[in-house]
């Protein structure tokens, strides 16, 4: 009775069959792959020579200087988008895949502080940031002018806007005292894995106890709950308000003089069709 093969035996068993069926195959020496290999990679390196200092990582200090993210540091690293990045910007068809895309993006861009624990104030200015390194600090947008309704073409340099950072007393939390109530409330700063509750302002509405830790002395959520369930509109439009009523982040509004009436404009700065490409 014979031996039982080993997967070593038929491996060797199957590359002596192949290379039977194909006496006339040509054979690569390895000096000469080698020899190959290091012409491609010295093209390459000579190539790339001033790429990689561009791509590499920078740090960023954050508006809210850590003091919203539990202790994490008040400054991130960023690096610029490279081909793998923009091939998933590219294969964006719908909202569902901007979301999963920035979220994507995030992850492999920044380092120093987990995506969804960050401030929305800090999000957004990173991801300014991260548009600046990637595709240069000159942004075109498109701002009407509300007297005469002229559509002017304007190019943001983002790197000049100004950046308000957190105050010394800066929390996570802040307290607030409500007008019509008159009893304290403490509001925490919304988060990155908080946006699903924030899309819209039916859902921000279903979910603005969420964000309010304390009322008064009262911390259960029964309570607090039922509090803004009938409370008055004032007060609830306080408790709104404040959560996105923080002062740190990139400075957005940008002014502006119409080419048609010479008024002085203010616009918001946008995210349009051009934030994600080059100039």
């Amino acid at each position: 009775m014979s031996e039982e093969k080993t997967i070593l035996d038929l491996a060797k068993a199957g590359a002596a069959q192949q290379e039977a069926s194909n006496p006339g195959s040509p054979q690569v020496p390895v000096s000469n792959q080698r020899q190959e290999d290091s012409s491609v990679s010295d093209a390459l390196s000579e190539l790339l020579s001033k790429v990689e200092s561009k791509g590499a990582w920078v740090p960023v200090k954050l508006p809210s200087l850590g003091k919203y993210n539990e202790g994490l540091g008040d400054t991130v690293e960023l690096r610029p988008f490279n081909f793998e990045d923009e091939k998933i910007l590219r294969s964006v068809k719908n909202m569902t895949d901007i979301k999963n895309a920035v979220t994507t993006l995030f992850n492999r861009c920044t380092r120093g502080i987990p995506y969804p624990q960050m401030s929305l104030v800090d999000k957004s200015y990173l991801l300014f940031k991260l548009r600046e390194i990637s595709y240069g600090a000159e942004y075109p947008i498109e701002a009407e002018c509300q007297s005469c309704q002229t559509k002017n073409e304007l190019t943001i340099e983002l790197d000049k806007l100004g950046t308000n950072y957190a105050s010394d007393d800066a929390s996570a939390e802040m307290t607030i005292m409500l007008p019509d109530s008159e009893v304290e409330a403490s509001i925490r700063i919304p988060r990155t894995v908080d946006e699903p509750l924030l899309d819209n302002p039916a859902a921000l509405m279903d979910n603005l106890w969420r964000f309010v830790t304390r009322v008064g002395t009262h911390t259960e959520r029964i309570i607090i709950q039922n509090f803004i369930t009938k409370t008055s509109a004032r007060d609830v439009a306080v408790i709104r308000e404040s959560i996105f009523g923080d002062k740190a982040g990139l400075e957005t509004k940008v002014m502006f003089r119409c080419l048609q009436c010479d008024s002085e404009q203010i616009t918001e700065l946008p995210l349009n069709e051009n934030f994600f490409s080059v100039n």
